[in-house]
């Protein structure tokens, strides 16, 4: 054997260890990722079943909670995207995922489509408000160019709700909605989620937020404001890129319904509702909420303001629809997107924030996802779900 038929053979036995020990990490942090969320769940609401159901949903790749959400058994269970699935899920995007993982990569993702992004105007960290004009990526980290355009936390939040009433304050990395805060001014008072502050007290919590988004307060459509005011009331609609037919499509919807226990936000796992969303018509099935008692609450009208949820059609979907898949289809490189938007009129939308793999019970609520042929072939071609 000659020296550059070894020296090739050593590099290509290299790389396949280094592809065998990423894909070792992979699956490491999948099984971790599936047991902290299994606790998790735990700590929302126990629900008691036996031990003989519990070990059978967690062989198959469920957590336990999919016993309330899912009818799911031996006939059935190849039918439903599982939770186990869902973390493999995690990777397809590559490493565009950062740009879902980090509010502020997909704020800069968003730029081709300013009309429909939120207007964010800086970050708050270690005490500075930094205008986003000061602001580069470098890779995974944000890093500041300088003083200029900065200015301290609580001067310029205090000045700019005395112009525009309300702002909302949300960490650049996270999801569910934890540490998401909305701040307000109005009669000579600081509120923060409504609940008035002294002053003092309020820049205090100002200046103790890092790594927050400032951005402005979406006006949602009435037909939201109607169902539930005290939330931005959000759609989450899940694309993902179809590649045989070079096109994005929208593989479910659904839409979120703040109550008086979520407020200010919408979320789900906070109490808020979840409505199935037709992807053709736009029509909203009746609302749901997270299993805390053990068992799933259906609501056809909202249980805080008696506002008809069942039936309600979301003004201009199609336009909606036609929109969002134009922006899917430019982030093609992205496929598989979970979109948080509010709709502000009829036909038109703010996107809210992206989401990498995101999490599909309340979509599988009203029907197994993987019962779609296409949403099949999609995760098939990624080689998260076997092929038929």
């Amino acid at each position: 054997m000659n020296s550059e038929r070894l020296v090739g053979l050593l590099r290509g036995s290299h790389r396949l260890l280094d592809r065998t020990r990423r894909g070792a990490r992979r699956v490491l942090t999948e099984y971790r990722r599936f047991a902290e969320k299994e606790v998790l769940t735990w700590e929302k609401a126990w629900l008691s079943m036996p031990i003989r159901r519990r070990l059978w949903l967690w062989r198959h790749g469920f957590l336990s909670q999919a016993d309330v959400f899912y009818n799911v058994d031996e006939t059935n269970y190849h039918q439903y995207f599982s939770d186990f699935q869902r973390e493999r899920a995690y990777w397809i995007n590559d490493e565009q995922r950062e740009a879902l993982n980090n509010k502020l990569f997909f704020h800069w993702m968003l730029e081709p489509f300013a009309d429909q992004r939120v207007e964010t105007y800086g970050v708050l960290k270690r005490g500075r408000f930094h205008d986003l004009r000061s602001l580069e990526a470098d890779g995974g980290d944000v890093v500041m160019t300088g003083e200029h355009g900065t200015t301290d936390a609580a001067t310029w939040i205090t000045e700019r709700l005395r112009e525009e009433g309300a702002l909302m304050l949300k960490p650049w990395r996270g999801s569910g909605g934890m540490g998401v805060t909305r701040c307000s001014y109005a009669d000579g008072q600081y509120r923060i989620d409504g609940e008035e502050r002294p002053r003092d007290d309020f820049e205090s919590v100002v200046d103790g937020l890092d790594g927050y988004l400032v951005s402005e307060v979406v006006e949602q459509a009435a037909y939201a404001a109607e169902l539930f005011p005290d939330a931005a009331n959000t759609l989450r609609v899940l694309t993902m890129y179809d590649d045989q037919r070079g096109e994005p499509f929208i593989a479910a919807a659904a839409h979120r319904i703040g109550t008086r226990r979520s407020a200010p936000v919408d979320n789900f796992t906070n109490g808020g509702l979840a409505a199935g969303v037709d992807p053709e018509t736009g029509r909203l099935t009746a609302g749901f909420q997270f299993p805390f008692s053990g068992s799933l609450d259906w609501h056809e009208t909202h249980p805080d303001t008696g506002a008809r949820i069942t039936g309600t059609t979301v003004p201009g979907w199609p336009a909606i629809r036609e929109q969002l898949l134009e922006m899917a289809a430019t982030f093609s490189h992205t496929p598989y997107i979970g979109w948080d938007l509010v709709v502000t009129e009829e036909g038109e939308f703010t996107v809210i924030e992206g989401n990498n793999a995101p999490n599909i019970r309340f979509f599988q609520v009203h029907g197994p996802l993987l019962d779609d042929r296409r949403v099949r072939r999609f995760y098939e071609r990624h080689g998260i779900v076997p092929g038929e």
